[in-house]
Parts: structure tokens; sequence; C-alpha cells
């Protein structure tokens, strides 16, 4: 769907895992019903990871991390607006897409996740708009993934629909580059933070602000460039564009 909001934040799928979210325990793709017993053991509706794209927007299928209270890192799919499981429905009065890092941990649909469903949202880069015109950030390195920090719920309508996953991607106040072009900026987990983040156990009301600030230094450091309005798919879009001033000859 076309990102009919300025605030969106649409995404450049991941191409490849950051090491920060690998470990030598199991990362699997598919249902978490078929694939891993200790995952919760929900009859999920699809939520195979994504293939990459370079152009996901919100209510797309977002490819997400978590970890199981056995400690087993899971790599699967998630619908891109978080839902609460308290929600009767699948579309809130507001939008879910974001949540804020100031103050997710005591919003009524974020707070449960932020204890304790807590998730990786891997990109290659994401997009980010100055009024009508979209700028492209992505990491130093082209062989590293960003790391975005996000949420996940488990959604179910009714005892006979199957559940679904659902996800949200933290944003802070943008810094340095990024406040060049928009207040917000998603927030991302330096790889340090990546086993406290993931891990259940622990309350992540704590975590958000060392979060914030590590956070910052990474996007303080990401390459940007403008590109033009992202239509259709393929790598095409995050080719620079350059604007030249006109000539002026006085």
């Amino acid at each position: 769907m076309a990102v009919a909001n300025r605030h969106s934040r649409r995404t450049d799928s991941y191409h490849r895992l950051d090491e920060c979210v690998k470990d030598s325990r199991s990362i699997w793709i598919g249902t978490p019903s078929r694939r891993n017993s200790r995952w919760p053991r929900k009859t999920c509706a699809a939520t195979f990871s994504p293939r990459p794209s370079y152009n996901i927007a919100p209510t797309q299928n977002i490819a997400v991390i978590a970890q199981g209270k056995d400690g087993h890192r899971h790599l699967t799919g998630a619908y891109w607006s978080l839902i609460p499981s308290w929600s009767s429905g699948k579309t809130l009065p507001y939008p879910t897409y974001n949540a804020r890092v100031e103050s997710a941990h005591v919003k009524s649909t974020f707070a449960e996740s932020t204890r304790s469903r807590r998730t990786i949202i891997p990109a290659s880069g994401y997009y980010e708009w100055r009024g009508r015109r979209p700028f492209y950030f992505s990491p130093e390195m082209e062989s590293t993934a960003l790391a975005m920090a996000g949420l996940y719920s488990w959604r179910r309508p009714s005892a006979a629909s199957l559940w679904q996953l659902t996800a949200t991607i933290l944003t802070c106040p943008a810094v340095d580059g990024p406040a060049t072009v928009h207040d917000r900026m998603p927030l991302l987990v330096p790889a340090g933070m990546t086993s406290e983040w993931l891990d259940p156990s622990i309350d992540g009301a704590r975590l958000l602000a060392p979060m914030r600030k590590a956070g910052a230094e990474l996007s303080a450091r990401l390459h940007f460039h403008e590109v033009a309005p992202p239509e259709g798919d393929g790598p095409r879009l995050i080719r620079p564009i350059n604007r030249e001033e006109p000539m002026r000859l006085f």
C-alpha cells in the first residue's frame, strides 16, 4: 500500500542478517507452531518471513526476530501494525506501526509488549520523508543490516480464529543527520544490547533509556541520500537522485 502519512516509515527488507542477531542457537524461518514447540504453541495464520523487498509499508508482512523463554531465537514474519491481545478488532482508531520509546512502557497498547514481547526487525535500510521528498538511510557498511527495536503481540479475534503475529517499530527523537530530514527515527539496537533486548525475562521498561542513548549513536553514523518516491520494487528505489540548482546569471 502507498504511504499516506509522512510519519510512516517504509523499510528496505533485510538481505543479510547482522551478526548481532545471530548466535549458536537455532534461527528458523516459518510458522512457529510448525517448527519449534518451545515457541508459544499456537495455531497460526501464515507468518512466513517475507521475501526481500525494497518497499515494505505498514500493514504488510515484515520480518521479525524474537526469543522464546527457552532462549531460542526465531525469525518469522509479522503483520506490521501491532494489535494488542485485548483488541477485538484488527483496526484501532490510531496507527500502531510505530511506538514512541518515550511512552511505550505506559501506553496500554504497547505496555505488555514492552515488558516481555520485544523483537528486532532486520533491514538493509529505511525511507524517511522531508515533506514530500523521500530519503534512504542505510549503515556505513553495505554488508551490515540494521537492527531496529520493535515490539510484538499475538492476536486472536475468536476461539475459532487462527493466531496472528503483529509488530511495531519503536521510534525516538531524531539526532544529527537524520534530524535534518525528520524529527523521528527508528530506534536501533546496538550489538551489545541484543541479548537483553530479546530476553523476555527482563522488563523492557528499564532498557528504554540506555537503548535510546546507544541507538542514537548508531543512527548518527548512518548514510543517507535523497531518492525518488518509492513505487514498485527493486534496487532502483534506493538509487540517489541529484537536485541541481538552476544556473543563475546574476
